[in-house]
């Protein structure tokens, strides 16, 4: 099950007012806390799996001169980079027309040669699947991101989704290829994700094995396995261990990650979430507190019915009881 390109679905869990309950739960409020942390690390996983299709397209774009480009003037360009009369009115800007970046995007490289800093701007307003994104990625690159040894920092500022902040610090170094002869990238990051007064901070080392993709800059063609070990912490009170077990399949010809394990740990709670066995659909099951439950991928809620949508519909509703440690 695959992590959609577009941010769009996997926010529809943030709407609603409905409180995850203290009843059913254990002593400290373990169940609906679990759930809640769970969901939350599925938007997470998501995210990620969004910004690094993106992040790798265009790390690996040439930038030198193939691709279209419009210089900006004072008065404003009228043209077809972005949405139809959309007015661009930055000075002396030099914007690359990426094909494999929405419409409403904008790409800035600093120097045709490395070290090098590109931005991806998300114009205000641009959107796909009526969500709004708006912010810059800024990428910092010591060589191509495909060469041996190349590392890439990547840093977001002021970035949204519709009224979701996402907050990201990275650092990426090629490790050159395995034994399978799959590049393998090696990732350190920061992602904070803010609803409202609800915040979920992921610190994670991660591995991504690229089975294919890797050298282009499309993102139709990119299947990765991810793998490796951190946190997640709520509200700046629960820190749970996080750790992927068997690594998550994602693969361009599916919207959602195809299989894959994580474990959530604390106070002796685990969580496990799992993504199946490599068949394209759009389920997970989450598993706590003695009860494994089916949810929903694009909507991220929970069986209706069930006894985990009764405790707990979703990350971004608010949570009642004891939420420490």
């Amino acid at each position: 099950m695959k992590s959609r390109i577009l941010i769009g679905s996997l926010f529809i869990l943030m709407i609603g007012s409905i409180s995850c309950q203290k009843n059913e739960s254990g002593p400290d409020g373990s169940l609906p806390l679990n759930l809640y942390t769970s969901v939350a690390e599925m938007v997470g996983i998501q995210v990620g799996n969004i910004t690094t299709n993106t992040e790798q397209c265009v790390s690996v774009e040439r930038f030198d001169g193939h691709s279209s480009a419009y210089i900006i003037s004072g008065n404003g360009y009228f043209g077809n980079f972005g949405m139809p009369g959309w007015r661009f009115s930055e000075a002396n800007h030099l914007k690359f027309g990426v094909p494999h970046i929405d419409n409403c995007v904008t790409v800035t490289v600093s120097s045709s040669s490395f070290p090098k800093e590109i931005v991806i701007e998300y114009l205000k307003g641009c959107s796909n699947n009526r969500h709004d994104r708006s912010g810059k990625v800024i990428i910092n690159l010591s060589d191509t991101i495909s060469n041996a040894g190349a590392v890439q920092t990547i840093k977001y500022q002021d970035f949204y989704i519709d009224t979701i902040k996402v907050d990201l610090n990275a650092t990426l170094k090629n490790l050159g290829k395995n034994p399978s002869g799959n590049w393998v990238i090696e990732k350190e990051y920061e992602q904070t994700i803010t609803k409202g007064d609800e915040v979920a901070v992921r610190k994670n080392k991660e591995t991504l094995e690229w089975i294919s993709g890797f050298e282009t800059a499309v993102r139709s063609d990119n299947v990765f396995y991810l793998s490796g070990s951190g946190s997640i912490i709520i509200n700046d009170e629960a820190k749970y261990a996080r750790n992927i077990t068997t690594p998550l399949l994602y693969d361009a010809s599916c919207e959602f990650i195809k299989s894959g394990i994580v474990e959530l740990t604390r106070k002796g709670n685990v969580i496990t979430i799992d993504y199946g066995d490599g068949t394209c659909d759009d389920k997970a099951t989450v598993t706590t507190d003695g009860t494994t439950e089916e949810i929903s991928l694009p909507s991220h809620r929970f069986k209706l019915g069930g006894r985990f949508f009764r405790q707990c519909p979703g990350f971004g509703e608010k949570l009642r009881g004891n939420t420490g440690g």
